[in-house]
């Protein structure tokens, strides 16, 4: 049987706790740290007679009480990220949002030859199909019916983005992405999502190629990826600069990481509706880890202020103790167990003359 059965009941808050990393361990181990000093306290306390250990308990329960008024509201909401990044964010869309309603007529002419171009697309790749077919379809060696095969449609796609032609690009796009389920090698996968890439739409995976390759830059380099991301309304690169600021030691001290800030109201709204669900996500994310360090801080506090194994010492055992600190200290050269009128420090007495020695 445990000599703490409290303890055993800890296991879910430790487990929960270990699974996800969160910067609020150090105000979780510097809270449970005050009350590890309170604790004992009142353990020596008890040692020497001075309090019961019922009393030692109820102040000790009101330490970790204190303990759990002090973490748990610091836990919700909590973030290593700054606000403004979700502000900037909301804000950015909602002015987005206000100007799609009081569009002026030349957003609307643009929004219909957008459509239009995009309906003239997709009569073409009906009646272009075969046309395509013809230039991008392998027949095999073994013999059988013509086949796409990568490099063929890669080739097909490099052939029709040089002349640009949107009908072919965009039928060489779709085929790459049908024959994705059948590739499984990183590299090939990485060449399909390059001639897959689109300005106004998301890839994620092209978004986290981007941070790793440039996480960890100089600043220099941040900083012109940024203004090219912007410039060009690239829907991965923006979200990219957006992710790696949002992840940058200095925060909204770095100039690249204000010019991301600054630049939200020009990220494409591909880029914004998706990074706004992300934040909103990361940050609750960050408030769940640091709810599960907080709780299993507090959890680990109420279960030592039972001090399990604790008994108060007897009469005898107290004046004992009281003689014996009656007696002088020994000098520090000098023989404690020939000179059975002197002592030794206490553990607390140590401790106070180390601390005097370090200040």
């Amino acid at each position: 049987m445990s000599l703490n059965p409290l303890r055993d009941g800890l296991g879910k808050f430790a487990l929960a706790a270990s699974h996800q990393e969160s910067a609020f361990q150090a105000e979780a181990d510097a809270g449970l740290a005050g009350f590890q000093a309170v604790r004992q306290d009142l353990e020596r306390r008890v040692r020497r007679g001075e309090l019961t250990v019922k009393v030692a308990r109820e102040r000790a329960a009101e330490a970790a009480e204190r303990l759990r008024e002090l973490l748990l509201p610091r836990a919700e909401g909590f973030s290593p990220v700054p606000r403004a990044f979700l502000d900037r964010l909301v804000q950015a869309t909602e002015s987005r949002k206000a100007a799609k309603e009081r569009g002026s007529l030349e957003s609307l002419q643009r929004e219909t030859n957008r459509l239009l171009r995009q309906t003239l697309i997709e009569q073409q790749l009906g009646s272009r199909s075969i046309e395509f077919e013809g230039q991008a379809f392998v027949r095999p060696m073994s013999g059988g019916h013509p086949a796409p095969t990568l490099d063929s449609l890669l080739r097909f796609h490099e052939t029709a983005a040089q002349a640009g032609d949107e009908t072919a690009m965009e039928w060489s796009r779709r085929q790459l992405e049908g024959m994705r389920s059948r590739i499984f090698t990183p590299e090939d996968t990485a060449r399909i999502d390059t001639a897959c890439d689109r300005p106004d739409r998301l890839n994620t995976r092209i978004v986290g190629r981007y941070v790793e390759a440039l996480r960890g830059g100089p600043a220099e380099s941040l900083e012109a990826f940024v203004a090219e991301a912007i410039a060009g309304h690239d829907a991965n690169a923006c979200a990219a600069a957006f992710l790696l600021a949002r992840e940058a030691p200095e925060g909204g001290s770095a100039r690249w990481v204000r010019a991301v800030l600054d630049g939200l109201g020009e990220f494409p709204e591909a880029a914004l509706n998706v990074l706004r669900a992300w934040e909103a996500d990361a940050r609750a994310d960050d408030a769940e880890a640091a709810r599960g360090r907080a709780e299993y801080a507090v959890a680990l506090a109420e279960a030592d202020a039972r001090f399990p194994g604790l008994e108060a010492p007897s009469i005898a055992e107290v004046e004992r103790l009281e003689r014996l600190q009656a007696r002088p200290i020994a000098a520090p050269d000098e023989p404690i167990g020939l000179t059975l009128e002197r002592r030794g420090l206490t553990e607390e007495e140590r401790r106070d003359r180390e601390v005097a020695l370090i200040a």
